[in-house]
């Protein structure tokens, strides 16, 4: 058994496939005597043209991000932030159980993966599971992040399907609304136990 009106099956993968790196960040405030959530704060900020949208992008080094991100945080109090250490906290174990199901998924479906990245980012734990993904597509090739909608249709011209036959799972609201409204099905993810279930059940395997 499988949905016949589903054909692509999108995955996020920082959140989904692995733990959610905003507990770092908020390891990483406590750590720091920052108000909790400042990190969170500082990237909403401006979203589509601050320093953590061009390091995904791939418009500035690392190097460049570090002092664009050090001007931003002092919008919100914080001086001489360590982005060392701040980028570290991308660095996140696999959610093991998503990820078997990402390979039962993947024996019915084709998996895709659409991923906010940068190129310098820890990838040892996506090599692990990229053999998975028919197709991997990342903000820092191709200079378009989410929520951006231009990444949305270009996802829909790469694919060459109509948006209602694409599932499109992300750990962020922010993310899956533009896709929403370009027609594709969306769902987030908050809880492991019940996107299982609403996985299964909506793919029927």
């Amino acid at each position: 058994m499988k949905n016949n009106a589903i054909k692509i099956v999108l995955w996020d993968y920082g959140g989904v496939l692995t733990e959610s790196p905003i507990k770092n960040f908020q390891k990483f405030e406590n750590d720091n005597n920052y108000i909790l959530n400042t990190i969170v704060k500082i990237n909403s900020n401006n979203k589509y043209k601050n320093a953590w949208a061009k390091l995904e992008k791939d418009e500035i080094s690392i190097e460049k991000f570090s002092i664009l991100f050090k001007e931003e945080a002092k919008q919100f109090g914080i001086s001489n932030i360590n982005t060392d250490k701040l980028l570290k906290c991308l660095n996140v174990k696999l959610n093991i159980r998503m990820v078997e199901l990402l390979k039962n998924i993947s024996k019915f479906y084709t998996c895709v993966c659409l991923t906010n990245n940068f190129k310098k980012m820890n990838s040892s734990n996506f090599e692990k599971i990229k053999h998975n993904f028919s197709l991997i597509i990342e903000s820092s090739k191709i200079g378009l992040r989410k929520p951006e909608k231009q990444i949305y249709t270009y996802v829909l011209k790469v694919l060459k399907v109509n948006a209602k036959e694409i599932l499109f799972i992300d750990d962020l609201g922010i993310n899956l609304k533009p896709a929403r409204e370009l027609g594709f099905q969306t769902y987030k993810f908050i809880d492991t136990n019940k996107t299982i279930s609403y996985m299964k059940n909506m793919l029927k395997i």
